[in-house]
């Protein structure tokens, strides 16, 4: 097979390079839908967004001329060659909530200093577009391929993927499958995942000085940059010293100011992917170290407080407070993202994230977890959880990308592993390949989310090598 990509190498530049400004105002058009999770409507089940960008990256697909497949209003489909395909390639198109800080219009492409801005760009806009131009480019200059593939755009990764789980239980994927949602070179190993939600409730106590809300992250995979409590009963001049010293001790810039003989705290941290919470600084964890110090009168909810501070103190990225760190060579160090936190007067609720190492799958996770909450009086609601995922590296299918990988960059060919869970998740054979690459922070899930231009057309090019060599 080398030589296909030999053989088509300058086609392949030549088509790619001719059709960026058509590529990008795809792009652009895709990112100016706004797909973050909504509420479900008659015929859009993950909200009015979703289904939005679905419908548009239809129609991107049919105005070049591919038919495309509608699941359940989840998941579109579009084929080039012969069915049944032998190359899948998953993408999804909806995105989490494009929080603060951000210079650039978060629902806008802005290309500033030869990157693309905005939410999408990279997870997973921008490599959904770099997909469908490897079918259009594929299909113009090799048009008789022996083997045909399959895109398949769906709107729920971001909540769960239940989406392509829905896809899989009625449809065969074909026999090699990417996803272009992590990183290059090939990711073949992902760690598995629990996520729980917990609380408690009290009766309501009125005694200063006292706690009368926090509101903390709102998606448990991202990590908070924005949390806030309200309190009464103390002078201005403590809480602000309060705040001086936790914003040193955590890096939070926390800051404070009275309003009505009530206090609002508010603490700024920095977001990032919970699969990787060590890139971010968690504001959450922060104020919640803050208030569990201060001397608020004995209650059930302060009690609650010291509690989730004692649980997931801040800088514990790893579980050791909930006595579930661990770590192995195939997929490394378990993580814990403490993402959401709504409390009130008399109760809170709340959701962490787990990302597990495959280790972790000889043990009763879920239950060392359990204990660690109901040991501090919490009550766990709900639990999910998932397995590591592995497929070996000597597959062909993996060479195969790995070599392509490394013929358009000059970088070394290597498997990667992550702590992010993509479609390829437990689908035997699946990997990611792509779109970023390796040591860049493309604040993936936090402000100014950017992919490089370069990036994009690299990337384009690859697949469309990976289509051609895996299907002629």
């Amino acid at each position: 097979m080398e030589d296909n990509i030999s053989g088509f190498r300058q086609e392949i530049d030549d088509w790619i390079e001719s059709h960026v400004d058509e590529m990008s105002a795809d792009l652009g058009r895709l990112m100016e839908v706004k797909s973050v999770k909504g509420p479900i409507e008659d015929g859009a089940p993950y909200g009015a967004g979703p289904k939005a960008a679905l419908e548009l990256a239809g129609s991107i697909l049919e105005a070049r001329g591919f038919e495309t497949q509608m699941f359940e209003d989840m998941v579109i489909t579009a084929d080039l060659g012969l069915d049944p395909p032998e190359l899948g390639i998953l993408a999804h198109v909806d995105v989490v909530d494009a929080g603060e800080g951000w210079n650039f219009d978060p629902y806008k492409m802005t290309l500033s200093e030869g990157k693309i801005y905005g939410r999408g760009a990279l997870d997973n806009k921008g490599p959904a577009i770099a997909a469908m131009y490897a079918m259009f480019c594929a299909r113009d200059i090799c048009p008789n391929l022996k083997k045909g593939v399959r895109l398949i755009l769906g709107s729920g990764e971001e909540v769960g993927c239940e989406d392509i789980a829905r896809y899989r239980s009625e449809n065969t994927l074909p026999p090699n499958l990417f996803t272009p949602d992590a990183d290059f070179p090939v990711v073949n190993v992902e760690k598995g995942r629990i996520t729980q939600f917990f609380g408690a409730t009290w009766d309501k106590d009125t005694t200063l000085p006292r706690v009368i809300s926090i509101t903390g992250g709102k998606t448990v995979n991202v990590v908070p940059n924005q949390s806030m409590a309200v309190v009464e009963g103390l002078g201005i001049s403590e809480a602000e010293a309060f705040s001086k010293e936790y914003s040193a001790k955590t890096g939070a810039l926390i800051s404070a100011s009275m309003e009505g003989g009530r206090i609002t705290i508010n603490a700024v941290g920095t977001a990032a992917h919970s699969a990787v919470p060590r890139e971010g600084n968690n504001a959450q964890t922060a104020l919640v170290e803050m208030l569990a110090a201060m001397p608020f009168a004995p209650s059930n909810g302060f009690g609650y407080i010291q509690a989730l501070n004692r649980l997931f103190p801040h800088g514990d990225y790893n579980g050791s407070a909930l006595g579930i760190a661990m770590n192995d060579k195939l997929s490394g160090t378990l993580t814990v993202n403490f993402g959401v936190l709504e409390l009130s007067e008399t109760g809170f609720t709340a959701n962490f994230d787990s990302r597990t190492p495959a280790c972790a799958d000889e043990t009763d996770l879920p239950g060392m977890i359990r204990a660690a909450l109901e040991g501090e009086g919490v009550t766990l609601t709900d639990i999910t959880h998932s397995k590591c995922h592995h497929t070996p590296e000597n597959s062909k299918f993996v060479q195969t990308l790995l070599r392509i990988f490394e013929e358009y960059t000059g970088k070394p060919r290597k498997c990667v592993k992550t702590g992010g869970q993509t479609y390829a998740h437990g689908i035997p054979g699946g990997v990611a390949f792509g779109c970023a690459m390796l040591g860049t922070n493309y604040n993936m899930h936090g402000a100014n989310e950017f992919f490089g231009l370069q990036e994009l057309i690299a990337s384009v090019k690859m697949f469309t090598s990976a289509i051609i060599d895996l299907c002629s």
